[in-house]
Parts: C-alpha cells; sequence; structure tokens
C-alpha cells in the first residue's frame, strides 16, 4: 500500500493531534485531538509496503480506539446535559473507563500486545511514548479516583506477571508498559504531578531501548544469543534492567519519586513495589540465559547498523547509567 502523502505529513498531524488534546479547554476539542492523532496514526502503521502483520495491527488498532472515542464524546455529552448525579455511572467513571482502553491498561489491555507484535520499531515507539500523552494528560484531569487505582493496580500486577514465558521483544516491551502504567496511574490517583516525570523518563529509557533493538536486528528472545560481541550485549542488557527500574540505573530515578509519592499509601505501594521486583525477575533471567548461552550468527541474521548509530547508542547507554546521581538529590 502507497501513501497518498509523505510520511512527515502524518508526523505533523500526529503533533498536532496531542497538541490539540493537552491544550484544549473543552472536552470536545480533547476528544477532536484524540480523533486527529488516531486517524494520523493509521497509515504509519500500515508503513509503505504490504504487509498483513501491520495491516491486521492497524484494524485492531482502529476499532479498539475508535470504540473508545465514542465513548468519550458519549460522556461529554452527558457533562453538558446532565450532571452525573442521576446516573449509576457518573461520566467520570465513564470517561476513565474509555481512557484506560486507549492507554491499553488491565484489564483492557487485551489488544496492546497484539497491535505492537505487527509494528516496526520506529511505529512501535511511538505508540508506547507518543500515543500515550493526549489520553494521559486528559486521564490527569477527569479521573473517577476508585476506578483509576483500581485499573492501575491492576495494570502493575498483569502487566508483571503476562511479561513471564514471552520470548517477542514487543510483547516484553508491551507488558513492560502496562506495567508502568499501573505507577503512572497510581501516582495520578494522589494528585501529583510527578506523574509527567516518570512518563518523561519512561519514554527516554523506551526510545533507548527501541533504538538498540533496531540497531541490533533483535525481535525475539532468540536472537539475543547470536550477539557475537559482548560490549553489545552489555548496552542491551543494561537499557533492558533500566527499564525495568533496577537501581542505580535511570529507570530507578521515577520509581523512587513513585516510592515517594505513595509513602502515604502503603498497601498501594506494596503492590507496585512486588510487580517491580516480579519484572526485573524475568528481565534479569533474560540476562543470564543470554550471557551464558552463544549461537553462531545464522544466515537470516542481518548486519549491524554502521559505526556512528553504534556511538550514539553508547552515549544513551551511559546517561542510563547515570540515574544514580538524581536518585542521591533526594532524600525522604
Amino acid at each position: 500500500m502507497n501513501l497518498y502523502f509523505p510520511p512527515t505529513i502524518y508526523f505533523f498531524f500526529l503533533i498536532l493531534g496531542a497538541t490539540i488534546s493537552i491544550s484544549s479547554s473543552s472536552l470536545f476539542g480533547m476528544w477532536m485531538g484524540l480523533e486527529i492523532n488516531l486517524m494520523s496514526f493509521i497509515p504509519l502503521i500500515i508503513n509503505l509496503e504490504t504487509n498483513k502483520k501491520s495491516s491486521e495491527a492497524a484494524i485492531k488498532y482502529f476499532l479498539i480506539q475508535a470504540i473508545a472515542s465514542a465513548l468519550v464524546i458519549f460522556c461529554s455529552m452527558f457533562f453538558f446535559i446532565y450532571t452525573g448525579v442521576f446516573f449509576i455511572l457518573s461520566p467520570n467513571i465513564l470517561i476513565t473507563l474509555a481512557l484506560c482502553t486507549k492507554l491499553g491498561m488491565a484489564p483492557f489491555h487485551f489488544w496492546f500486545p497484539e497491535v505492537l507484535e505487527g509494528m516496526n520499531w520506529i511505529n512501535s515507539l511511538l505508540l508506547l511514548t507518543w500515543q500515550k500523552i493526549s489520553p494521559l494528560t486528559i486521564l490527569s484531569i477527569l479521573f473517577h479516583s476508585k476506578s483509576l487505582i483500581f485499573f492501575a493496580l491492576t495494570s502493575a500486577i498483569i502487566g508483571a506477571i503476562s511479561g513471564f514465558n514471552q520470548t517477542s521483544m514487543r510483547k516484553i516491551l508491551a507488558f513492560s508498559s502496562i506495567s508502568h502504567l499501573g505507577w503512572i496511574g497510581s501516582m495520578m490517583f494522589l494528585n501529583s504531578s510527578l506523574w509527567f516525570i516518570y512518563f518523561f523518563i519512561y519514554c527516554f529509557t523506551s526510545f533507548i531501548l527501541c533504538f538498540s533493538f533496531w540497531f541490533f536486528n533483535l525481535n525475539y528472545f532468540s536472537q539475543l544469543s547470536m550477539i557475537q560481541n559482548m560490549n553489545e550485549k552489555v548496552i542491551v542488557f543494561i537499557n533492558m534492567l533500566s527499564l525495568g527500574g533496577l537501581p542505580p540505573l535511570l529507570g530507578f530515578f521515577p520509581k523512587w519519586l513513585a516510592m515517594l509519592t505513595l509513602k502515604s499509601s502503603f498497601p498501594i505501594l506494596i503492590i507496585l513495589i512486588s510487580s517491580s521486583l516480579i519484572t526485573l525477575y524475568f528481565y534479569t533471567r533474560l540476562c543470564f540465559s543470554t550471557f551464558t548461552l552463544y549461537l553462531q550468527s545464522m544466515t537470516w541474521f542481518q548486519k549491524s547498523k554502521p559505526a556512528k548509530n553504534f556511538f550514539l547508542l553508547s552515549i544513551l547507554t551511559f546517561f542510563s547509567l547515570l540515574g544514580i546521581i538524581p536518585s542521591s538529590l533526594i532524600s525522604l
């Protein structure tokens, strides 16, 4: 399938949709920004070549997002007509449900790993990071407290447990994203604006990891054993452990902020820390298996990208190693 416009046009509308949603002062403007964001992302999923996986991912993504967007505009009508006290389900509950579905939070997460599996690494990065900006911003304004904390804790638990026995790198990133949404939602529950810092660092670590997977042409766990250079293996797993929140790497810093924010809600904090430990367990297991196993390179394994990209990846990994510095500046 050929795009009628250059990809830069769709990227422009992708940025425009998120900007409209964030800056709008009305529910209709927020909904319109979400729709622009959705319709500009669909052609990017399909990409320039015919691919059954990408077409399937685009259809699944469109159906789920369209249903959630319809629920958002339906709730906005009730906000304008009624106050919500005459209904069993208030508009805030329905909007929280719709936005959690858009984000892929549990228990509405089933579409997220399957859609991510059908994308290339650029689109995967966009879905993991940029596509979450608008729903998270709207959710931080219009959330229902009890519903949000339920979805957040469910996401943290399911995201951690579902990561076991996954062989696809994209699915591992998908379940890791679901787990991180649990932390972000819990910080929103306490009306903490620090969720934005958490999300920003998550986007940065996800960018490094997606870039490293693209650079080394990694899609499945079995391909990790074919990396011959030990430095390359170290780079991949420093970034993976950073995304999992292992101290003192950069990914631990936002979780440290979250623990400081949630210290007044001890049961919530215990659930989140337990889920994070489970995530770190299977990341560490992946690391151990890869460093102890070695396979000869296969004929279908492509060569690495140019050396300048490896230098950039090394610089980004160095930033992950500096995570102890901001963490040490914050005290209880």
